[in-house]
């Protein structure tokens, strides 16, 4: 189906959908079909009582039949409970009853032009065999005719909502499908920001070590190569962490493994951290920032304090991280690139400050945009 409409829409079985249960206490009410017998039981032979059973064990054969089928594979049994219930009514006035039940079958399967041509038709067929059989009475035609409109109408508003619950989990899927691409670039930029910058370090120092060793600078060389292999150790422990922590971490959590980590290499660390309810795109960012910067004090940083807060400023979350290195001017590389993009895609704002230490200020709305 193309489009979510409802005049493309096949309806689905009734059997295990919200429609059943309803249906099968309806099914109850087919036991009016006895009332008239019941009433007169002794004016009806026991031939005429044995076939008025059956008509009825074979309608409601079709019955129970005609909820296990879908679409077009309604027609036949629907036609079927239609034609039982005029056979009944040539020998029985109670069959009225069962006229009902095939419209509203035809009002849930059928398209719209076919089942109001079917209930023309049902209708028609009571109609005949009132006039041929002289039913023209209230207690026959003002029950037939109330009950099959009735359920005709109701057959169409089952159908109605199960083309609603359709409705709902087909954009359920599609969110999911969208959250799951959502995820996977996320992981795609994390990943560039991560590797990127190291691979291409990695890559230069290769470069200078093999000129270095074809100019017999051996010394210098064997520096170069040094620094890859620990550069390459860097970049394997940071992924190895990157991983961890999409497996395994939240916000709380990877700012607790980042104050430990901090408090691992020297650095005295303070953490201030309130947490509100935040969306995953809000807490996926803020872990990558934090992480980031965290990781850039590690590699460069001669402070010896480091504060660490996260807390909720009105509709926005406030991440501030504070050192008191010596720094008077920051180049940007491709880490804070990365990080400042992040940051501009949720509309969030970011600073850098080099007046008593370094500061890193990134304020981010609750909710990213398009989340509710």
């Amino acid at each position: 189906m193309s489009s979510l409409d409802i005049t493309n829409y096949t309806a689905p079985a009734i059997k295990n959908s919200p429609a059943e249960k309803w249906n099968l206490i309806s099914a109850l009410f087919t036991l009016f079909y006895f009332f008239t017998l019941y009433a007169n039981w002794g004016e009806y032979s026991s031939a005429f009582k044995v076939f008025a059973f059956v008509v009825y064990a074979a309608y409601m054969a079709v019955y129970f039949y005609t909820l296990r089928v879908s679409g077009n594979d309604a027609v036949v049994p629907v036609a079927a409970l239609l034609a039982i219930a005029v056979v009944g009514t040539c020998f029985y006035s109670g069959s009225y009853i069962l006229y009902s039940y095939a419209a509203f079958f035809a009002g849930y399967y059928f398209k719209r032009n076919h089942a109001i041509a079917f209930l023309a038709l049902t209708v028609a067929c009571l109609l005949i065999a009132a006039t041929l059989l002289e039913l023209w009475h209230w207690y026959f035609m003002g029950p037939a005719l109330l009950l099959t409109v009735g359920l005709f109408l109701f057959g169409r508003f089952s159908l109605q909502e199960a083309f609603h619950d359709y409705v709902k989990t087909q954009q359920s899927e599609k969110l999911e499908q969208l959250a799951a691409i959502a995820e996977r670039e996320r992981i795609a930029r994390d990943m560039h920001d991560l590797l990127g910058h190291s691979l291409s370090s990695l890559a230069l120092k290769s470069e200078l070590a093999d000129k270095l060793i074809a100019k017999q600078k051996i010394e210098q060389a064997q520096e170069e190569i040094r620094q890859v292999a620990e550069l390459s150790r860097a970049t394997l422990s940071e992924i190895r962490a990157a991983i961890t922590g999409l497996k395994l971490e939240g916000l709380a959590g990877v700012v607790d493994t980042l104050s430990q980590q901090l408090k691992q290499q020297g650095f005295d660390v303070k953490q201030t951290v309130e947490l509100p309810a935040l969306s995953a795109k809000v807490e996926s960012a803020l872990i990558f920032l934090c992480k980031s910067w965290v990781t850039n004090i590690l590699q460069h940083s001669s402070a010896n304090t480091v504060a660490l807060t996260l807390q909720a400023e009105g509709e926005s979350i406030v991440l501030s991280i504070q050192d008191d290195g010596k720094v008077t001017n920051i180049t940007p590389g491709n880490g804070i690139s990365g990080m400042r993009a992040r940051v501009k895609a949720l509309a969030g704002e970011m600073t850098l400050d080099t007046h008593h230490g370094v500061k890193v200020s990134i304020t981010l709305p609750l909710l990213a945009q398009g989340e509710v």
